[in-house]
């Protein structure tokens, strides 16, 4: 499995990473895995997953759900470069496979 990322952004400003882990949820609540403290997205608003080979988004009954080119989907399937919106938010979907920067991390590890 490649490692895979979504990259937020909201305007013009730089945008936040952060790395999928097999099943993470987006929304205003805290308890959210990616925690967007915004009117425009649902404590619990959507969930990506890694299933049968592959990632999806899926909508949680949001109010304002997912927007992906241009349309309001409550599933997609996500490929490399795809990008999809939760309210004011875009998000990027990237998949890589990046093994010298896991073997580091993981030897930063035990040696701590």
């Amino acid at each position: 499995m490649k490692d895979a990322f979504l990259f937020l952004s909201q305007g013009p400003g730089p945008s936040t990473g952060y790395p999928l882990l097999g099943e993470d949820t987006i929304g205003s609540d805290p308890e959210n895995t990616i925690c967007l403290a915004d009117e425009t997205v649902s404590p619990n608003h959507a969930r990506v997953t890694f299933q049968e080979g592959a990632w999806t988004v899926e909508d949680l009954g949001s109010d304002s759900g997912i927007i992906f080119k241009g349309k309001r989907v409550n599933k997609i399937v996500l490929s490399n470069e795809d990008t999809f919106e939760i309210g004011s938010f875009t998000f990027l979907f990237t998949e890589a496979d990046i093994p010298e920067a896991r073997d580091q991390f993981f030897e930063t590890v035990t040696i701590l």
